[in-house]
């Protein structure tokens, strides 16, 4: 075998999350089932928590024979969403997730030429939602921290009516349960989303584990601190002048 072929690990479902699908040109394929709602992948730099998410990815596209990915799908309006520094907004409703800047500039028609990773983020979400796409996915690689977390050290310091942005950890677990909107997230060193996960996928070694139990107990003895927020408006229709 060549050096790569020696290297590859067959995939391999936990058996709390196996399903089964009838393919009519196939018949029975059994593997693992993502459910809706907010679903994390954890574990250790370069254990393959990134290639499992590429993997879903591209979930939405038919494959040839022989790709290896023939039976990897994904809901059809799925998409990875990233901070995009620079890039630029065009009247895009963000004030779910950033208001109260300073000198009163508006966020629910934001503008802006040269996006922060923050403000790009959240104009990323909100397009998303105007589209009606209904499962978003993030890597903490390439996220905004500021957009992704608040600890609570960062809370003592900097309090909330100083900081006019509102992590995407405090909307997450409403974009489902009031939107209909799940979330994939890579974490590696986020912890305080293991509160609002309903699955979460622990990568060791490129082999998948289920490990939502062990990380709800953790949640439970170490709580993080998740203020409650009015809630999230519906995006606004906007015309581009």
């Amino acid at each position: 075998k060549q050096w790569y072929q020696r290297r590859v690990r067959g995939f391999q479902s936990p058996e709390s999350l196996q399903t089964t699908m009838q393919c009519p040109n196939k018949g029975e394929v059994v593997g693992m089932g993502i459910k809706p709602g907010v679903t994390l992948i954890a574990g250790g730099g370069f254990h393959g928590k990134t290639t499992l998410l590429s993997a879903l990815k591209f979930g939405v596209f038919s494959k040839i024979p022989g790709d290896g990915r023939e039976y990897l799908v994904t809901t059809p309006t799925a998409t990875k969403l990233r901070a995009e520094d620079g890039r630029q907004i065009t009247g895009v409703d963000i004030s779910n997730f950033i208001n109260n800047l300073p000198q009163k500039k508006d966020t629910t028609r934001f503008y802006s030429c040269d996006a922060s990773g923050s403000t790009s983020q959240a104009a990323a979400i909100m397009e998303y939602l105007e589209m009606g796409g209904k499962c978003l996915m993030i890597d903490e690689d390439t996220a905004a921290t500021n957009f992704m977390i608040r600890d609570d050290k960062i809370q003592m310091l900097l309090s909330a009516d100083k900081e006019p942005i509102k992590p995407f950890l405090y909307r997450a677990r409403e974009l489902y349960d009031r939107v209909g909107v799940s979330s994939i997230v890579v974490v590696g060193g986020a912890g305080d989303y293991l509160d609002i996960a309903d699955t979460v996928l622990l990568l060791d070694n490129y082999t998948v584990k289920d490990v939502t139990l062990q990380a709800k107990e953790i949640a439970t003895a170490k709580p993080a601190h998740i203020p409650t927020l009015p809630p999230m408006m519906p995006p606004s229709q906007r015309t581009v002048d």
